[in-house]
């Protein structure tokens, strides 16, 4: 994320930039203000939140609700588009919206027509495979054949559907908390999605590695980068680098599978990949 999108980052300027005036605030004190726009203790008193909590806030050291974005939005007088920056910003998705996007974007389409080098997939928020590149689909993929849940990669990691990627111990637990954030991160953004949610609730009771991550949300670790290896019999195994790129609008995610060309590739990023042989297996 970048930082003029971190929900401090927002909040603060859009304060900087409301007057008292234009708040209804009397201007107490000095005539010349230290800080321009709202101080922290009125765009607290008009949201009606404590002035500690909007500075956690503001410091990052807590997350919103979507009553407390909104209250926020109300005080700081925001429009429609603002509105939505804000909300945004704090992983939330503008006001009205009930449930997750699952169609391609013509942006996504594109994207995926000018990647011919290498496999790469589209998946919606909650890591369901939606298509891939041409590419993708010539390999022997599990999820290009796949119906219903094993299209997901976070329903095909926890339950252990059977493929040819495997990743270490601690590459497949960072897999797994990564996955689990995504799916944090599209609940709170999604919240009154029924699919997303019974997804959600049958991984719990499927993997008591999902419900425990589930219930801690150890987030994205930082630095990770998603190794894995394919084995192919008769043709060696390859080792590759799983990235993920967020296409907006349309909140979807492109998966996309790189072997690098060296060992010193890796550490420094970003990767310049290679097409992979020809019946490289991508199951998850």
């Amino acid at each position: 994320m970048r930082h003029d999108d971190d929900f401090g980052a927002v909040v603060r300027t859009f304060r900087a930039r409301l007057s008292p005036a234009a708040a209804g605030v009397t201007a107490a004190g000095p005539a010349t203000r230290r800080v321009p726009g709202l101080r922290r203790a009125e765009l607290a008193e008009l949201a009606g939140i404590s002035e500690d909590h909007l500075r956690r806030l503001e410091q990052g050291r807590r997350r919103p609700s979507p009553a407390v974005t909104d209250a926020l939005a109300r005080a700081l007088a925001l429009n429609a588009k603002d509105h939505s920056r804000l909300r945004a910003s704090a992983g939330f998705a503008d006001p009205g919206t009930a449930t997750m996007p699952r169609e391609l974007t013509p942006a996504a389409v594109r994207l995926l027509d000018r990647m011919t080098e290498f496999p790469a997939c589209v998946c919606d928020a909650s890591w369901t495979v939606l298509t891939g590149n041409a590419a993708w689909q010539a390999q022997d993929c599990g999820a290009r054949t796949a119906r219903g849940r094993d299209r997901n990669m976070a329903w095909r990691v926890f339950t252990g559907v059977p493929g040819a990627v495997h990743r270490s111990p601690g590459a497949l637990e960072n897999l797994r908390s990564s996955l689990v954030a995504g799916l944090h991160t599209a609940v709170r953004r999604y919240g009154q999605d029924r699919e997303l949610r019974a997804l959600v609730t049958d991984l719990a009771a499927a993997s008591p590695a999902f419900a425990r991550l589930w219930a801690t949300d150890p987030g994205v670790p930082p630095g990770w980068v998603d190794t894995m290896t394919v084995r192919r019999p008769g043709a060696g195994d390859v080792e590759l680098d799983k990235d993920i790129l967020i296409v907006e609008p349309g909140d979807l995610r492109v998966v996309v599978f790189t072997e690098p060309r060296g060992g010193g590739e890796r550490a420094a990023r970003p990767t310049a990949g290679r097409p992979f042989p020809k019946g490289t297996a991508l199951s998850r």
